[in-house]
């Protein structure tokens, strides 16, 4: 019994290697097996954790566009547009922008360039029409809260000329800017929610320019928050320069957008013989620096003066362009001189 048992106890033992080493085996073949099928493709990748990253623009609900400040003007009161999912940022209500490859044939002319932009386009749709009439490119500037906004911005478009929009923002002072202008008491959302707005009312527009904002412009965060909502639509932002202090210029550029700035006003004497100056001073800063842009009003006396002016021979050697065209034609053929023009 004790030989037998003895001869038992020594099987065991001498089975245990030959189990242990059965199983490495098999482990070994299933390993080789998972490997060569994670090789191939044909497991699945482990999940992971991850975050979504936000969006640089945040979608801003407006639950109706409306007179915010609730100011008595005698502007036309801001149409009721309710607008129930988030603003989509990536859609543009902008002209596309149409860059020029850096190698692109540049047109031979001797001439210098002239913008003529007519600011508060809207309230008085016969004098827009006047406007539209010109037989020069025109940049017309119209006011978002005019209720004649969005069909005289097809109509511009359609004459071949440009449309700003041109945005409402802070004076300094007691003067009105009108509904929904852009103030610097405003919180980012409200800020944004506006620019947002104000864009819907002008579509087609290849970017925008300042209504009053002497003090608005002179603030650069309210300004960049304000532009940063729709600066990923390359829009032009030509500075009215309404104050000496305005930061619009650097402000936009370091936004990425393209900026111009006025040169002159037509009409801030609404005299012929002042306008009439004002007309020959921005031609000859054309042909000193190769292009201007100057800024008029729809009068009356100032549509006299420009149509006799551009039926005379006084601007046979100026080439008139709209503010995108010149935008356009600068920062293609000089990628550089974005913050030349701002310094």
């Amino acid at each position: 019994m004790s030989s037998l048992r003895r001869t038992s106890l020594k099987a065991r033992h001498s089975a245990i290697p030959a189990f242990a080493g059965a199983l490495a085996a098999a482990a070994y073949l299933l390993g080789a097996v998972v490997f060569s099928a994670a090789s191939n493709g044909a497991l699945p990748a482990p999940a992971s954790a991850s975050a979504e990253v936000p969006s640089r623009h945040q979608g801003i609900r407006v639950t109706g566009a409306r007179n915010f400040d609730s100011l008595e003007s005698e502007a036309p009161s801001v149409e009721t547009a309710v607008l129930a999912a988030p603003i989509d940022n990536t859609a543009s209500n902008m002209s596309p922008v149409v860059m020029a490859p850096d190698n692109a044939p540049t047109p031979a002319t001797d001439k210098a360039r002239l913008v003529l932009v007519i600011d508060d386009v809207g309230l008085d749709v016969d004098a827009a029409q006047r406007v539209l009439a010109l037989p020069v490119p025109v940049t017309v500037a119209i006011l978002p809260y005019a209720e004649a906004a969005t069909p005289l911005a097809a109509l511009a478009r359609q004459a071949g000329h440009d449309v700003l929009l041109h945005m409402p923002m802070e004076p300094i002072g007691l003067a009105d800017p009108g509904p929904n202008a852009l103030r610097i008491g405003l919180s980012d959302v409200d800020l944004q929610a506006r620019m947002r707005w104000a864009m819907a009312q002008v579509p087609g527009a290849v970017g925008l320019n300042n209504h009053m904002g002497s003090r608005f412009t002179a603030d650069p965060r309210a300004l960049r928050v304000a532009l940063s909502a729709i600066s990923h639509e390359n829009p032009v932002f030509l500075d009215s320069l309404t104050t000496a202090n305005s930061r619009g210029g650097a402000v936009a550029a370091g936004l990425g957008l393209r900026t111009l700035a006025r040169d002159i006003f037509l009409d801030h004497d609404l005299d012929h013989a002042a306008i009439q100056a004002r007309l020959e001073e921005a031609a000859q800063r054309a042909r000193d620096n190769g292009y201007a842009v100057m800024i008029g009003h729809p009068h009356d006396l100032t549509l006299d003066v420009l149509e006799a002016w551009l039926a005379s021979d006084a601007v046979s050697d100026l080439e008139f362009v709209t503010t995108g065209a010149l935008a356009d034609r600068l920062f293609a053929a000089e990628p550089g001189l974005q913050a030349s023009l701002t310094e």
